[in-house]
């Protein structure tokens, strides 16, 4: 069984990357992958991990980036080399943490009071610090969805759009790396069809994109075929993965959680 993106608590997941493995392995996965947002430093962990459950982990990395159809694109980047991916992980993380300092101060500006500080304690790390954690830190809740919808999401009062890299340039450093790129869960990212398939087919024209994330829990059996149509059409691998990241996660709590709907089968991207 295949499910080939998870989160350990070197991004936003709550179990250690070797823990996120054993996971995988009990939950009857036989070929897994670490991916964390802009790093790839729990990868040898999880793949050691792995190798003792007796399962596969293949190398990979979740890029965030940005797109016309989408301020925080997501490409999964597979097979490729860690060491040569680090260096643009470090600076996605660099912005990372500017940008966080950005939204921190507008909402300070808002009258939210929140510290930079108190955000790192919730992420754990600097480099690790997302929109959830500065949510946390300001006292949203359990439910951050109030929260995110008046002042973190595109177009909310204090909202700060990722700068870089954009879709081609993530495609691009995937490649550099020796990896093979996918578009990440389409339809969590982008809602319209005709953008999806404008977003695949462009980045499949101009920068050799490899494939699409087509089996994912919250898509739809409409937008899973529509997927699956794309890949067929393209000469796209559709991959699949449930997204875990941890066992009390609100929405992805366990692995192999994605529906086929009887429609195919995800696959792992052949090495490049």
């Amino acid at each position: 069984m295949i499910d080939l993106q998870a989160h350990s608590t070197v991004s936003d997941g709550q179990l250690e990357p070797s823990a996120v493995a054993r996971a995988a392995a009990d939950a009857g996965v036989s070929v897994m992958s670490l991916t964390d947002h802009d790093s790839v430093a729990g990868v040898p962990a999880a793949a050691a991990a792995a190798q003792e459950a007796g399962i596969e982990c293949v190398p990979a990395v979740e890029l965030s980036c940005v797109h016309a159809y989408s301020d925080d694109l997501h490409i999964l980047g597979y097979w490729l080399d860690p060491d040569q991916i680090a260096p643009a992980c470090e600076r996605a993380q660099a912005e990372r943490v500017n940008r966080a300092r950005e939204i921190i101060e507008r909402l300070n500006a808002l009258g939210v009071e929140v510290s930079f500080e108190a955000a790192v304690a919730e992420a754990g790390a600097a480099d690790s610090i997302g929109r959830p954690h500065i949510a946390r830190a300001a006292g949203a809740g359990p439910d951050l969805g109030p929260f995110f919808e008046e002042y973190l999401v595109p177009g909310a009062k204090a909202f700060v759009p990722r700068r870089w890299p954009s879709a081609d340039e993530a495609v691009e450093l995937i490649h550099g790396a020796g990896g093979a790129a996918v578009v990440a869960h389409p339809y969590w990212d982008v809602s319209e069809p005709s953008q999806v398939r404008d977003l695949v087919e462009t980045l499949r024209r101009d920068i050799g994109l490899e494939g699409i994330e087509t089996f994912y829990p919250p898509h739809t059996r409409e937008q899973t075929a529509h997927c699956l149509e794309l890949c067929d059409e393209l000469g796209l691998v559709p991959t699949g993965s449930s997204d875990f990241h941890g066992p009390t996660h609100k929405t992805f709590s366990r692995f192999l959680a994605y529906d086929t709907y009887g429609l195919g089968e995800p696959q792992v991207p052949p090495r490049p």
